[in-house]
């Protein structure tokens, strides 16, 4: 007999560890802008590099934060959804 659905035990710590890895990525940014931001390096190569990590880099990074986010919520609604079905 086949199984149908997910197990909602598994979803859940599926959620949890995607929610951990887009604040991991949001306290790296963070981290590594403040060391760029403290970092004495002058010159065009310095801007460059600041203007493509503020620029680009920094929204890469917000943007697979968010994804994350998105699939975490993604998870849990999924096991509230099997909890539900399950229940009936």
């Amino acid at each position: 007999m086949a199984i149908w659905g997910a197990d909602v035990d598994q979803l859940k710590v599926l959620g949890t560890k995607l929610q951990a890895g887009a604040q991991e990525i949001d306290n790296q940014r963070s981290i590594l802008t403040k060391v760029l931001a403290g970092t004495q390096w002058l010159g065009p190569d310095a801007d460059k590099f600041r203007n493509e990590w503020n620029g680009e880099h920094v929204a890469n990074l917000s943007r697979i934060s968010q994804a994350l986010q998105q699939a975490s919520q993604q998870a849990n609604r999924n096991a509230s959804d099997q909890e539900s079905a399950s229940t009936r």
